[in-house]
């Protein structure tokens, strides 16, 4: 199977190792496609002619969504793709970030029990978040930076905590949240290896989670998909 990454930056992305993981002798490459700014990248059939699946990260992920087959509604409603399929069929999207975020809040649940969400961001991750929030019935608040003139030192002490927290950070790379926590919360950055959050984090609340579980189901979802919509790669 030949696979890439389209995104940037992704020159810390697991995804090579983690796809050599789960596919070992069926991958026989994995590329990195990193584009500046959108103008630069390549047209879907560059794509197409080189690999069989690409993955696609931060900040394009609504990069192609007007020239591919969506065959989900709920994908269609987030308006956002992370996993392109190159088929006879035609370039079919995904978003194996919607199945990743709905199972790993089930296991929240079953956990730690009622959960009241703190999302932070307002990007293509936050909309998935409150779709899958909306879906599970799980009370939501939401911060922007749009709106909230510093979310990096946004005090959350004063939340009430009668009902379990989970702040649940979707914002890229280039921010640090340093604002105040009561200590009782559940902190899941949807960042992975994020040291600035992993040195200070862990020790400022009940439980820190990165990103690293979403990223291996996300993959797994990404070969089952790739599998079910072409045939040729079974």
């Amino acid at each position: 199977m030949r696979l890439g990454l389209l995104g940037f930056p992704i020159s810390h992305s697991l995804s090579p190792k983690l796809y050599e993981k789960f596919l070992g002798a069926e991958l026989t490459s994995y590329e990195m496609f990193s584009f500046e700014k959108p103008s630069e990248i390549p047209s879907l059939s560059f794509f197409a002619d080189k690999l069989n699946g690409l993955n696609i990260t931060s900040p394009y992920k609504t990069h192609f969504m007007k020239e591919i087959i969506v065959e989900s509604d709920l994908v269609l409603s987030l308006g956002a793709v992370n996993t392109l399929a190159f088929t006879e069929r035609g370039v079919i999207g995904t978003n194996t970030d919607l199945l990743a975020v709905v199972e790993i809040l089930k296991n929240y649940l079953q956990e730690y029990g009622d959960l009241e969400i703190t999302l932070l961001g307002d990007g293509v991750m936050a909309g998935l978040t409150k779709i899958v929030a909306k879906a599970l019935k799980i009370p939501l608040r939401q911060f922007s930076r749009k709106s909230t003139s510093d979310l990096s030192h946004l005090d959350l002490s004063k939340i009430n905590q009668d009902i379990q927290q989970l702040v649940i950070n979707s914002c890229s790379r280039d921010f640090v949240f340093s604002g105040k926590l009561k200590g009782e919360e559940i902190f899941w950055d949807y960042n992975y290896s994020f040291l600035p959050h992993q040195n200070t984090l862990p020790s400022a609340v009940m439980a820190y989670h990165d990103g690293q579980e979403m990223l291996e189901l996300q993959a797994k979802a990404a070969i089952k998909f790739w599998k079910e919509v072409n045939p040729k790669l079974k």
